[in-house]
């Protein structure tokens, strides 16, 4: 009976022994596992708030507060964007070219609606006819004058471009974005390149403006970013108008790549390209939320064209925009930003319809016309019905939307016949 019990008391004591060294064990497994989880949590807010405090100083570094911009929805659902795009780059710089005497190569204004899933934007031509002012006579009211609205940004700055796109298109501008040729370049380098659609072959002159270093074939290609610059600014082939379309495409597709990629493992590459490079009036709040409503919607693009007369002035030449066209891509925008639809007389090309001559400064941002004396008829271009003043609707209607002419493809083929061309190579 002894020897048994003794049995029994180191078989129980064995198996106390094994659960105590399994709890052992299992506790230094849970410790691991805690220990590796504090670890990661450490690490992953340690890059959090190095990626937040560099995304915050970049965002302050190019941070430069606008007079001519509107106050956006408190609720951030819906806003506007004017990109300008800047004819600088190093060997300018070394000319003695400033960012603030630069010309726009390219502005693309864009309007978002969350609630719609709605973006509209459009290029508009660089030499558009505009009124316009110098940034010192900016005390003056009378002191507007008609020009090419790529000389805007010389005159006044990013505030002065704002407001002649602001005076063509009559739509509210909450924010901008100034992007010098380098930027675009590392943008598109960053995403690994963007698929575009090169409508012809195609010999372009680098950033730089050394000739003949860029060359493209027809076709649907993924350009790296001095390619897609090259794309972007070519207008000898056809015209400034289809260029524009060009850099509405370039914008969908850097869109379109953007939300295809892994974000937190671009973020810290992308923010970090701004610095110098890029002006803006935006802040780290507004940037995020901005970037979530595309990230998080399917936002729906729709791209438009202005189109226009060509003019020539004392050997100068200029782009009359249709006034049709800038009443129905007034409204188009105003429309998505949830606003009233302008009156036709609200827009200034259309309220001073003969009575533009460029470069005099003897204009009002009114419903005063020059003097009947001043009166000189728009001889330089012959108008179509449409566009004249008598025949032009007051006002457009929400159901004269559905037919608006200027909706373009941004000058892509309808289908993607990369993949057909290929497999018929092979």
């Amino acid at each position: 009976m002894g020897n048994n019990t003794d049995k029994n008391q180191y078989s129980r004591l064995s198996r106390v022994e094994k659960v105590v060294e399994e709890n052992k064990k299992k506790r230094k497994r849970w410790r691991r596992i805690l220990y590796t989880f504090l670890f990661l949590l450490v690490a992953t807010s340690g890059f959090l708030i190095y990626t937040w405090g560099n995304f915050s100083s970049n965002v302050k570094q190019g941070f430069k507060h606008s007079e001519n911009t509107e106050q956006v929805d408190p609720n951030f659902k819906k806003f506007s964007l004017l990109i300008m795009g800047i004819d600088e780059n190093d060997s300018r710089a070394a000319e003695g070219q400033t960012r603030e005497n630069s010309r726009t190569d390219s502005l693309v204004l864009l309007t978002v609606n969350k609630d719609k899933n709605r973006m509209d934007m459009v290029s508009i031509p660089r030499d558009s006819f505009t009124l316009m002012r110098n940034s010192s006579d900016k005390n003056d009211p009378s002191a507007y004058f008609f020009d090419k609205i790529t000389h805007a940004h010389v005159y006044g700055g990013s505030d002065g471009t704002i407001e002649a796109v602001s005076n063509l298109l009559n739509v509210p501008i909450n924010f901008y974005v100034v992007v010098n040729f380098k930027a675009f370049e590392q943008v598109v380098d960053s995403l690994g390149g963007v698929k575009l659609y090169v409508p012809f072959d195609m010999v372009e002159q680098n950033s730089n403006g050394e000739q003949g270093t860029i060359h493209l074939k027809q076709g649907w290609h993924n350009l790296k970013g001095e390619e897609a610059l090259a794309f972007a600014r070519t207008r000898y082939h056809d015209s400034d108008i289809e260029r524009g379309q060009r850099q509405l495409q370039i914008i969908h597709a850097i869109i379109d790549k953007a939300k295809s990629l892994n974000a937190l493992a671009k973020v810290n590459e992308l923010i970090s390209i701004g610095g110098d490079n890029v002006t803006h009036n935006m802040t780290t709040s507004q940037i995020t939320s901005a970037v979530s409503m595309f990230a998080t919607n399917n936002i729906n693009i729709v791209s438009h064209r202005i189109g226009g007369y060509d003019a020539n002035m004392a050997g100068v030449y200029y782009y009359y925009p249709k006034p049709s066209h800038l009443l129905y891509v007034s409204s188009v925008l105003n429309n998505t930003l949830d606003n009233n639809l302008p009156m036709a007389n609200d827009l200034i090309n259309i309220h001073y319809q003969g009575y533009i001559v460029p470069l005099i400064k003897k204009y009002e941002k009114s419903t005063v016309k020059p003097a009947a004396n001043f009166y000189r008829p728009a001889n330089y271009v012959n108008l179509a019905a449409e566009d004249l003043l008598q025949y032009l609707p007051k006002q457009l209607t929400i159901q004269d939307l559905a037919n608006d002419p200027t909706i373009s493809n941004e000058n892509r083929p309808k289908e993607d016949t990369s993949k057909e061309k290929s497999d018929k190579k092979q």
